[in-house]
């Protein structure tokens, strides 16, 4: 189930997760990203939750015309599962809207099999990226 869990971050579950996802995986970066999150209206965080434990995590912020995926992670022992699959198919029919995220080379696959377009660029200081986009069903 995917569920809003920004006022409980704090779990250590959810922030080794986060570590899969952010560039500063040190303890100070994930607080940071905690932060972030929890002191910003605009940005949203939810977890996919299984038989009570935390599976995956989704950070994202809407804007009038589309969703924008910050981060999106799944604990290791379940990757592949389908977990990633079903918090996008979750935002998808939430939001009924576009759906964006950015990303490096080792995700970018994660996105194109589930449909997204993808456009590389070069950013300025993390190199080679891609703007991945899927449009509403």
């Amino acid at each position: 189930m995917f569920t809003d869990i920004k006022e409980k971050m704090d779990n250590p579950i959810v922030h080794k997760i986060i570590a899969y996802a952010v560039f500063d995986d040190s303890t100070k970066g994930i607080e940071k990203t905690v932060q972030k999150y929890q002191s910003s209206p605009n940005l949203h965080f939810y977890a996919w939750i299984e038989n009570n434990e935390i599976l995956g995590i989704c950070g994202y912020e809407t804007h009038s015309n589309k969703v924008e995926i910050h981060l999106i992670s799944v604990d290791e022992h379940v990757r592949s599962g389908g977990i990633g699959s079903a918090m996008v198919t979750a935002l998808q029919e939430k939001y009924n809207m576009i759906l964006e995220a950015e990303t490096d080379d080792e995700a970018v696959v994660f996105y194109r099999k589930r449909g997204f377009e993808t456009i590389e660029f070069i950013h300025e200081k993390r190199g080679k990226r891609y703007t991945c986009l899927l449009n509403v069903k």
